[in-house]
């Protein structure tokens, strides 16, 4: 079973096919994509060999596995989006992510290098969580507060 990332609420699990090398067994990498460290991401794999047409920017919107998962019913509940490069992902940010309403344009996001503009009207701020139980399931990523 795949659990949501955490973070990005992503449950793709496997890396893009452009991806650079990366040993997933070793703790204290910092993927130079989206600064995700390798001590938390053991559970990820490598993408399958496949021939890819645009050699420039092959991207998971492109992919035609995740074009269609978005439509599972555990995405629509997670209110997923493809995202270019993690793959399927929720559009709600976690609770403790800094506002980015304030955000100036080319500013990044200090936990994925996500840069605002590419993510202005996409993403949404998270419901709040205070008071919540412990133990309590989080409505958009499935996974205990």
């Amino acid at each position: 079973m795949t659990t949501a990332c955490p973070v990005v609420g992503t449950t793709n699990d496997v890396l893009p096919p452009n991806h650079p090398e990366v040993d997933l067994t070793k703790d204290g990498q910092t993927c130079p994509v989206v600064g995700a460290k390798t001590d938390h991401h053991h559970n990820l794999h490598k993408h399958p060999s496949v021939q890819i047409e645009n050699t420039t920017s092959p991207t998971a919107t492109e992919c035609p596995a995740l074009k269609q998962v978005v439509a599972q019913p555990k995405s629509k509940a997670m209110d997923d989006e493809v995202c270019p490069v993690i793959g399927p992902a929720t559009t709600v940010l976690p609770p403790d992510h800094p506002d980015t309403t304030k955000a100036k344009e080319g500013e990044v996001c200090p936990v994925t290098k996500a840069t605002v503009a590419h993510h202005k009207d996409k993403v949404h701020v998270h419901p709040s969580v205070q008071g919540a139980e412990k133990g309590a399931v989080c409505p958009v990523a499935g996974v205990k507060v």
